[in-house]
């Protein structure tokens, strides 16, 4: 019996060990990467900023590329730093825009936006970079009104966080500076999954993140171990004096870290307690057989 035990043992621990890797903290630049792609480039139709692939071991500087928008420049806000950095402009290139931290040595998350503009309407993507160096809190960064429509996150991960599904998060949606109730807003992501909740009277919509990853063994088994993190998207819209207003904010959010925890668990427990319960069931098959031969 002990042997058979260990062996079932030895045949969960797979399913800790890619647990234990999964949930290991990303950090840096890596952090906002996604490993590879689960759909298509365009899985939503949304203004987006996204990683793009920039020269490694930079602390201070990423490359963004904006995606269904036509912007020329994105605007970076920092939360510290001297007056002339608190705000800045980055020219988008064929390879997007190359953004800095507020100083070399400031961190912390920068907001950044891409914006176009036409009479009738004005659509923006709006991002939180995290640089890796320390830096002042986001909080009052947060709160500055950047644009007209607003979706802004309440709060945001911490460091090495992340979004994660199975979990419930606060997005404070406001218009020049006001927060708006009963505004629609929607949730989708790159497996596919989409979503509609409304503000409450304060203006927050809270977002419950889908559990949409494959499960461990079925990655397994199609071949696809799939990326650590996705990106969504978040995105409303209000129209007001003839003039349309569409804002989105994209991120990414990574796989619940119980799991594969969960299952190996479970699998583990079930086994042992089956084996645990055999030799109960010889004594008892034992002594009903020595019964009726007596």
């Amino acid at each position: 019996m002990k042997r058979s035990l260990c062996l079932l043992l030895l045949l969960a621990a797979p399913a800790f060990a890619q647990h234990d890797h999964a949930s290991a903290p990303a950090t840096g630049t890596e952090a906002a990467l996604p490993a590879s792609r689960p759909a298509s480039p365009r899985w939503t139709s949304q203004p987006l900023l996204l990683p793009a692939r920039g020269p490694r071991g930079e602390r201070a500087a990423a490359l963004l590329r904006p995606e269904g928008i036509a912007a020329t420049h994105v605007t970076v806000y920092a939360p510290e730093g001297p007056s002339e950095r608190l705000k800045v402009e980055y020219p988008v290139g064929p390879e997007g825009a190359r953004i800095e931290a507020a100083a070399p040595k400031i961190g912390n998350y920068h907001w950044v936006i891409a914006r176009e503009e036409t009479p009738d309407a004005v659509r923006v993507a709006s991002t939180a970079w995290y640089f890796s160096n320390p830096g002042d809190s986001p909080q009052a960064l947060l709160q500055q009104v950047k644009h007209e429509l607003e979706i802004v996150p309440e709060p945001l991960p911490r460091e090495h966080g992340s979004y994660r599904e199975s979990e419930k998060w606060r997005f404070l949606v406001r218009f020049q500076g006001q927060p708006l109730a009963n505004q629609p807003v929607m949730l989708e992501t790159a497996f596919g999954t989409r979503s509609t909740v409304l503000t409450d009277a304060a203006g927050y919509a809270t977002v419950l993140f889908p559990r949409d990853f494959k499960p461990a063994a079925d990655r397994r088994e199609g071949g696809d171990h799939g990326p650590r993190r996705v990106p969504f998207v978040l995105s409303t819209a209000k129209e007001l004096d003839g003039r349309r207003y569409l804002t989105a904010f994209n991120s990414s959010y990574g796989e619940d870290a119980d799991r594969d925890r969960s299952l190996g668990w479970g699998v583990a427990f079930g086994l042992v307690g089956m084996l645990a319960a055999t030799p109960l069931l010889r004594r008892r098959n034992d002594t009903h057989g020595e019964a009726k031969n007596g």
